[in-house]
């Protein structure tokens, strides 16, 4: 066996690396002044929405196996708007047309999920408020012997599992996929401070359920988030003087503001606009969390109240609403638009964004006063999007590989903190990217040969049951240990017809050296194809 396991590795990262190379290659007022007509075009559509869902797609009539002949486009879409296809899913978007499944897609709410619910249940974290984390889950002090099971780490742990479960058993693909991006576009660090606690509303209660909604009330609720608070030291940011002699204005949370969440560090802003905007979020600060209370509180004493403009625009107004002044104002700004528009493509299009669908795009986020849905509709819908050229030329981040490799041969995920881990091991710690602008989507960091064993061996343990919390039912493919040939079949379930002569030629190479099913797979999940989307 240790023959066949160094065979495959050989085989995978000295022929596979190369061909590898080639394909990444190639692929390289403020909240209310809205209009009814945007409102309009962004709740309209549940009553058809719910005539689709409700269309005759029997799911005991759905196969155990996706068909070779599949339509590559369904893949491609499974790709990019969800965590990879499964036989069941892809055999719902063939029953409903891919337009119609996008469409159920961006309305979650409509879409019921009563077994993510149950194995979500076993978390029990995931449903408390911050201030009950912090009173049942609290700091041990040093030396202290304290359960495990009721620290911070706990918090932390369950979330990340929960993170994973989502997006390989969750029936709102779409929705687990773009919390990853927004998460990812408006960061904050996990693993410190009273974020320990508060990350978990500020996943489930800030992110989560404005992705679908319009980018300024996105906007202002991160602004306020106690995670986003603490992480970008707005706390601190308070007016001269007002909390000692060495207190001042703390541009962190301004600067980011402008260059990372809203008009791009293009945008067109200098050091003075940085300033004016600090100004104007002076006061924005957290509650005590030693007080079982780290919510959102304004205080007037420390506001400075002295801002007078950002970017030409002239602030209006005084007190807090001077910072809800600012997100208005830079979440309608065009440069926000390009700068959204440009983002969203290069991720669920092309890392080189097809020039005329950012300025579609942009129009629509104009049009509409930034409605995400919107937005998202018509990325998915485009003919750029189903354009041959940009399939498999993306790289899979690690969630992305982690989650699509066990939707992909069926894994049952019963506990995720283990796959969790191999999400960090593969460089990307869940929910723990130090620097404001999060996890990089750049295939540089995974393309090199040590980035790909990496993978390889990431593979080898989904493959072969060495994940904890994580089973994988070799029974689909029993017929191989039997005597049959099989590799290719094992390709056609991972990879559909995706897979190139090379990596068939290894595949049937160990097949004969005597690889198990598991081995095999492995090969697949491990494969130069399987890395891309």
């Amino acid at each position: 066996m240790r023959r066949v396991v160094a065979l495959v590795l050989l085989v995978t990262a000295v022929i596979l690396v190369p061909e590898w190379h080639l394909a990444t290659a190639h692929g390289a007022e403020i909240r209310g002044r809205r209009s009814r007509e945007a409102g309009r075009r962004s709740g309209a559509r549940p009553t058809a929405v719910l005539r689709t869902v409700s269309r005759n797609c029997d799911p005991a009539s759905a196969p155990d196996r996706i068909s070779p002949s599949v339509d590559p486009a369904t893949i491609h879409l499974l790709n990019r708007a969800a965590f990879g296809p499964t036989p069941h899913l892809v055999w719902e978007v063939e029953c409903l047309g891919r337009d119609a499944w996008v469409d159920q897609q961006l309305f979650p709410n409509l879409i019921t999920d009563p077994q993510l619910t149950q194995r979500l249940s076993i978390y029990p974290t995931l449903v408390m408020t911050t201030a009950q984390l912090i009173e049942n889950y609290p700091q041990p002090m040093p030396g202290e012997e304290v359960d495990r099971t009721k620290t911070p780490a706990q918090v932390l742990a369950e979330l990340r599992s929960s993170v994973v479960l989502r997006a390989v058993h969750s029936r709102k693909q779409l929705e687990e996929v773009l919390v990853d991006f927004w998460f990812n576009h408006f960061n904050v660090f996990a693993g410190d401070g009273p974020a320990r606690w508060a990350t978990t509303s500020y996943l489930r209660d800030v992110i989560r359920p404005n992705v679908f909604g319009h980018f300024e009330d996105l906007v202002l609720a991160t602004a306020e988030s106690p995670s986003m608070l603490y992480y970008l030291d707005n706390y601190l940011n308070v007016r001269a003087g007002s909390r000692g002699r060495n207190s001042g204005l703390n541009e962190n949370y301004a600067r980011e503001l402008l260059e990372l969440h809203t008009v791009g560090v293009d945008g067109g802003y200098d050091q003075d606009d940085i300033i004016e905007v600090a100004k104007a979020f002076t006061g924005w600060t957290i509650r005590d969390p030693r007080a079982n209370d780290s919510g959102f509180v304004y205080n007037q004493f420390f506001h400075d109240d002295s801002a007078d403009s950002v970017m030409g625009h002239e602030i209006a107004t005084s007190g807090v609403q001077q910072g809800r002044e600012i997100i208005a104002f830079l979440s309608a700004h065009p440069a926000t638009a390009d700068f959204i528009a440009t983002k969203l493509v290069s991720r669920l299009v092309a890392d080189d964004p097809p020039a005329h669908l950012v300025r579609r795009v942009r129009e629509v986020f104009t049009q509409t006063h930034g409605d995400l849905r919107a937005v998202v509709e018509i990325i998915l819908k485009s003919e750029e999007f189903y354009d041959p050229v940009h399939r498999l030329a993306k790289v899979k981040s690690p969630l992305e590989i982690v989650a699509s490799s066990m939707r992909a041969i069926d894994a049952e995920v019963q506990l995720g903190l283990g796959a969790a881990r191999l999400v960090g091991i593969l460089g990307q710690p869940l929910l723990l990217a130090s620097p404001p602008t999060g996890w990089e989507e750049d295939a540089d960091a995974v393309t090199s040969v040590g980035g790909m064993l990496t993978r390889f061996e990431a593979a080898f343990r989904i493959a072969t049951n060495d994940i904890p919390g994580v089973f994988v039912d070799f029974d689909r493919w029993s017929f191989i240990d039997a005597g049959s040939l099989g590799a290719d079949r094992i390709l056609v379930d991972v990879l559909q017809d995706r897979a190139g002569a090379d990596t068939r030629r290894a595949m049937r190479r160990a097949e004969r050296e005597g690889a198990s099913s598991a081995l095999l797979g492995a090969m697949a999940l491990g494969c130069p194809e399987f890395q891309l989307q």
